[in-house]
């Protein structure tokens, strides 16, 4: 596990003569900053970046904020909300495969004429988050007494300011827990990017690959555009 980001970490300070050497060298003998200076100097790279930053944070504010409602709703008044058989068929969407609907998907957005656009990724991606963040956030309403939120109403708290105020902060590690998951669906994701996007709307993982190819493969600059985009992640 270690050895990978060893070893991604030493590629991207090396040059490409010094990466192509044989036998390679594990440290590198000419230490270099120029494959991060090349990627940051990249117009496409970093507006790929810009991209995934901007699509990521959409997706996980409107997941987490409508999967925290829902999940509220499925937690205190399950009956009313549809009963289990409800929150189980929501949950049921994200076990779906990407590869078995991505067609039919393309297919809508071409319709309504939103491929290559923000709002076909963050979309696409709210579908697979939703449900995730829906029935995980519903676990942990679940965990939280009643009697709490009851308390707040004798306080004169309402509905709405009882679940800002009292209920969502008791379960703020579970929150995170929900925006970490939803974060690095939307910050990773391949195969969609792939294809509901052409050359206005590109994300990073679909830029990387571009940095290999033929006999000009540019190692040292792929794998530090990596450890570029595997930052976020790290932190959170």
């Amino acid at each position: 596990m270690i050895f990978p980001i060893y070893w991604a970490i030493n590629t991207s300070f090396k040059t490409m003569a010094e990466v192509n050497r044989i036998p390679p060298t594990f440290l590198p003998k000419n230490f270099t900053t120029i494959a991060y200076e090349a990627i940051f100097h990249n117009r496409m790279a970093t507006r790929s970046i810009v991209t995934s930053i901007i699509i990521s944070i959409s997706t996980t504010f409107l997941s987490v904020l409508l999967g925290s409602l829902a999940g509220y709703a499925f937690a205190r008044w399950p009956k009313q909300a549809g009963g289990e058989n409800l929150s189980f068929w929501i949950l049921s969407i994200r076990m779906f495969p990407p590869v078995s609907i991505i067609l039919p998907i393309f297919f809508i957005f071409n319709f309504f004429g939103l491929l290559d656009t923000y709002a076909s990724l963050i979309i696409t991606y709210l579908v697979f988050n939703l449900p995730l963040a829906v029935w995980l956030m519903m676990m942990f309403f679940g965990d939280v007494p009643v009697e709490l939120e009851e308390a707040s109403y004798v306080d004169g708290y309402n509905p709405i300011r009882t679940f800002f105020k009292v209920t969502l902060p008791l379960v703020k590690p579970g929150l995170v827990s929900v925006i970490i998951l939803c974060w690095i669906f939307a910050w990773n994701e391949f195969l969609f990017a792939n294809v509901l996007v052409g050359s206005r709307v590109k994300t990073f993982p679909i830029i990387i690959p571009t940095f290999a190819h033929g006999s000009m493969d540019l190692w040292n600059e792929v794998m530090a555009f990596t450890l570029i985009v595997i930052v976020p992640p790290i932190v959170l």
